[in-house]
């Protein structure tokens, strides 16, 4: 198999070995859990695919490279105990800790982890004197008189015969305690990770052109061997990068060291020459900014194929980066709300900035020197958050500068300080989005239908490209891309930009506005236009796109959720969760309907969702369950069909409080019906109102998302129930709620000025379907 297809299968080991019972112990006893052994060529990312995973999955990640290990090192150094048996005092031998086992207690400590991955690599080059102690280890997790610690899985790797003459052959009684897995070089694979990564345009297109160059390992005629790996062409790609920025040249003689066959070495550094020529004459910034010369054009006219490609890397790459750094941006303006949302409420009320936002600082620089520790931290995510430091520190600055220590002065001045950082995305999203565009147009004048087909391809492969095309939109790429729902995934930059660069007045709305989109995930308050309760069953996709991308759902706004389940009801059933947000309700319905049972949960966030998806692999792992049992989709709560929900498909749905919120609360319920089987069962919380309702206020209401006064009457929510094919409800919990009551005990919220006298009450209601 390909490093892509082990890196799951080790992924799934993990899980699975890390899984415990009801009663806390582990699924498989430790005993039993074969370690899993990579067997692979050199170079091929075996050891990068355990940083990966022990970074994908929270756990830490201690390697050891079996080599130079002695019998000493691995099992301890001998000493001499005085022991008493049926009192005979004897001397007897006993070991000291091993150095491999010692060092798993060692990083625990340092960072914290308490389950992780052993790496062993190179486990078929144990010493002589080692190799007899390997089968004990193997089997029990001892090296000695000392275990493994619990939740610590073994992973070994070792290379075949051919390729390390210092490999011992295992026999079947040592084969019989591992999982072996087989790895081959696979281009496809290596291409997906190096565009992830951002590895140089160079490197990539000249194997996207010459595939049977990524790998090669083959004896020389006079002796020794000739090889090519793909951890060579990385750490080439990376010293290429840096030796550019520093205007270093790059020639055969570097590649050489990288790259040890002459052959592909040379055709490389012939590509390379090419490459640099290419980026100078065609003037890749010319071209991205929309004025590129009729020579340049002309040139890509007549070009041949392959010029065109390398033309295409250049310029995928620096839209990459444009890219790139706007959604770096982005990224750290959403941690940063997070941290002033948790500071808002102690500066408000008097304390100081120094005090609020330095333990911040404190704490975050300690999670970060714990971070570091582990060493499986992504360098991209490390520098985020060193950014994200730096600019707490600088807010603090500016209120020494302002004058304003703490209180409201102090977190205004925050808060504009914070607004300056939103505003920065704008003209960096339109500057990429114009280049984009650039790049279309000049694809589309000089090249053919076979050239837009490669661009389109990598544009879509690149993560940095597909997400800011999700997150901002580009017509270009949507005329050019006619599998896409154009119409639903649109996005109007202009707008976004505004939003983003232009904060509300409203302080709590800066920082605890919801992310529904990303505008709103900045701090952003955004609304549109709504629509009654009571609408018109005939949907409007467009409108109800509008309508779920602009109004607040969660924090901030008047809402209560007990979220009441009969746990005894649920084992072995099928549960749809309609606005699972960030997916807690979901991980918890999990556990409640086990292993044969299914969670899923629907939201109109995408962003929430792939949040909630992200989590699935911790929230397994706690829940001690034997697999995975949920999913979440975007969709709207009128349209579950478009998450390929099917009719009569599931057996319980839970709805909270904020469906007086929904487009159509009518459409919706109909909607619940049709997927919910016979007898199946609505767990709905709502509100209800005392008295029918002035249409003016319950409108105003929804729109600045007040859920407890958008509501309508008892009477009202019942008919509706009954016109979508539901019996008559149970009330199982019921308690009165004022229309200001916060999200938080003890916090109020915005409400709509009226003179309305209404009582509300929060209910429970469990709802059989006909």
């Amino acid at each position: 198999m390909n490093i892509t297809q082990a890196k799951q299968q080790i992924t799934d080991t993990v899980r699975a070995y890390l899984m415990r019972d009801e009663t806390g112990l582990y699924a498989i006893d430790p005993v039993h859990q074969r370690p899993v052994f990579l067997m692979g060529a050199p170079g091929i990312g075996k050891t990068a695919i355990m940083e990966q995973i022990a970074s994908e999955l929270g756990i830490g990640l201690v390697s050891y490279s079996m080599t130079h290990h002695t019998r000493q090192s691995a099992l301890g150094l001998p000493r001499i105990e005085q022991r008493s048996f049926d009192g005979l005092d004897v001397e007897i031998s006993e070991y000291t800790m091993s150095e491999i086992i010692a060092a798993i207690y060692d990083y625990r400590e340092r960072t914290g982890l308490r389950d992780g991955i052993l790496f062993l690599d190179e486990i078929n080059c144990v010493s002589e004197t080692l190799y007899p102690s390997m089968l004990q280890f193997l089997q029990y997790k001892t090296f000695g008189k000392h275990k493994v610690p619990a939740g610590w899985v073994v992973v070994c790797a070792g290379n075949p015969l051919e390729y390390n003459r210092s490999v011992h052959e295992f026999d079947i009684v040592t084969l019989d305690r591992l999982r072996e897995i087989d790895v081959v070089p696979d281009y496809a694979s290596w291409h997906a990770y190096a565009l992830e990564k951002g590895l140089h345009p160079a490197v990539v297109t000249f194997l996207d052109a010459k595939k049977d160059c990524f790998y090669k390992v083959e004896g020389k005629p006079g002796g020794g061997k000739s090889f090519v790996t793909a951890r060579g062409w990385e750490d080439l790609s990376e010293l290429l990068a840096l030796y550019e920025r520093m205007g270093v040249p790059a020639d055969r003689d570097l590649f050489a060291q990288f790259l040890r066959d002459d052959d592909i070495c040379d055709q490389f550094s012939v590509y390379y020459t090419l490459f640099q020529k290419y980026r100078s004459d065609y003037q890749v910034d010319a071209i991205l900014a929309g004025q590129a010369s009729d020579a340049i054009k002309q040139r890509a006219v007549e070009a041949a194929f392959d010029e065109r490609v390398a033309l295409l890397g250049l310029l995928l790459d620096a839209l990459g980066s444009e890219c790139a750094e706007v959604l770096r941006i982005e990224k750290i303006c959403l941690e940063l709300r997070d941290v002033l949302r948790s500071a808002k409420e102690e500066l408000l009320a008097g304390a100081f900035a120094d005090a609020v936002l330095g333990a911040q600082i404190e704490r975050r620089e300690e999670d970060l020197a714990r971070k570091i520790e582990a060493g499986t931290t992504p360098t991209a995510k490390i520098r985020r958050e060193r950014t994200l430091i730096q600019l707490l520190r600088a807010f603090l600055a500016e209120c020494t500068l302002q004058d304003t220590p703490s209180g409201e002065p102090a977190f205004e001045t925050i808060r504009s300080a914070y607004q300056k950082e939103v505003g920065a995305i704008r003209p960096k999203a339109s500057a990429a989005s114009a280049k984009m565009d650039a790049a279309f147009r000049f694809v589309d004048e000089t090249m053919g239908q076979r050239e837009m087909l490669v661009f389109m391809a990598e544009l879509t492969t690149r993560n940095a490209t597909t997400q800011f095309v999700s997150h901002y939109g580009n017509e270009s790429y949507y005329q050019h891309n006619e599998t896409l729902k154009v119409d639903q995934a649109r996005a109007n930059l202009d707008e976004r930009a505004e939003k983003l660069s232009s904060l509300d007045d409203d302080v709590p709305d800066v920082l605890e506005g919801p992310s529904v989109d990303v505008s709103q995930a900045v701090g952003l308050k955004a609304r549109g236009a709504g629509r009654p309760a009571s609408a018109d069953p005939a949907l409007d996709s467009q409108a109800l796109a509008d309508h779920y991308a602009n109004k607040q759902f969660e924090y901030g706004f008047a809402s209560v959720c007990k979220m009441l389940l009969p746990a005894s009801d649920l084992k072995g059933k099928k549960v749809l969760d309609v606005g699972s947000r960030r997916g807690r309700g979901v991980y918890k319905i999990s556990s409640m309907v086990g292993n044969e049972g299914r969670a899923i949960g629907i939201d109109w966030s995408p962003s929430y969702v792939q949040e909630a998806t992200e989590g699935i692999s911790r929230a397994w792992h706690d829940s001690g369950l034997k697999g995975n049992n949920m999913e979440f989709h975007v969709a709207y709560p009128e349209d579950l069909i478009s998450a390929g929900i099917g009719t009569s498909t599931m057996d319980v749905l839970y709805v909270n409080n904020v469906v007086t919120l929904f487009y159509d609360q009518q459409a919706a319920l109909r909607e619940f019906g049709r997927v919910l089987k016979s007898g199946g069962l609505l767990i709905l919380e709502t509100v209800f109102a005392d008295r029918e309702r002035d249409d003016a206020v319950v409108e105003a209401a929804r729109e600045i998302g007040n859920s407890i006064q958008a509501a309508r009457t008892e009477g009202e929510n019942l008919a509706w129930l009954e016109a979508a094919g539901f019996d008559a409800p149970t009330v199982v919990d019921e308690y009165e709620v004022t229309a200001n009551l916060g999200y938080k005990a003890g916090e109020t919220v915005e409400a709509v000025p009226d003179i309305e006298d209404v009582a509300y009450k929060a209910v429970s209601l469990y709802v059989r379907k006909k």
